[in-house]
């Protein structure tokens, strides 16, 4: 985690006047069963994407609420990472994707009983979301209806 001491002064202006939202009541949902008896969906705000996928939208844009969609079965070492910011050390990402998006950790946590299950596809994100309408009103309900769509009980949200 940074601190505010450790971000370049533009960032730290930036922050100093953002308009942070409050979301109250937060949505939530009880499970439906026990987590070894359900598929598990998995949501990164990694920027993290198959190389063959659109770039997300820089920074100047408000950020991209768009999702790039990719198979649970994929190597996470074949994501890349498209976030265009550097306020963070990307080294460790280099070294292991699973740092963001724990696809490796997931089946490994349904091997082990733990989850029943990983939902087929896995939803990565920007997270760098400074203009959230189109997010809350088109991005997150498709997203609902995209693990809807494959029997994801619940959804494990991977903030970076």
């Amino acid at each position: 985690m940074a601190f505010m001491s450790d971000l370049d002064p533009g960032t730290r202006a930036f922050l100093d006047v953002y308009q942070w939202q409050r979301i109250d009541p937060v949505p939530w949902a009880v499970p439906s069963a026990a987590p070894g008896d359900l598929q598990v969906g998995l949501v990164a705000m990694a920027c993290m994407k198959m190389p063959d996928q659109p770039h997300f939208a820089g920074l100047e844009t408000g950020g991209d609420p768009t999702p790039r969609i990719v198979s649970a079965d994929v190597d996470p070492a074949r994501l890349v990472n498209d976030f265009p910011g550097q306020n963070f050390d990307h080294a460790g990402l280099a070294a292991d994707a699973n740092l963001l998006v724990p696809i490796d950790r997931m089946h490994e946590l349904a091997e082990a009983g733990v989850i029943g299950g990983i939902a087929p596809r896995v939803v990565s994100m920007c997270g760098h979301i400074t203009k959230t309408r189109r997010l809350i009103d088109e991005t997150a309900p498709a997203i609902a209806r995209l693990f809807a769509d494959d029997d994801a009980g619940a959804v494990l949200l991977v903030p970076a």
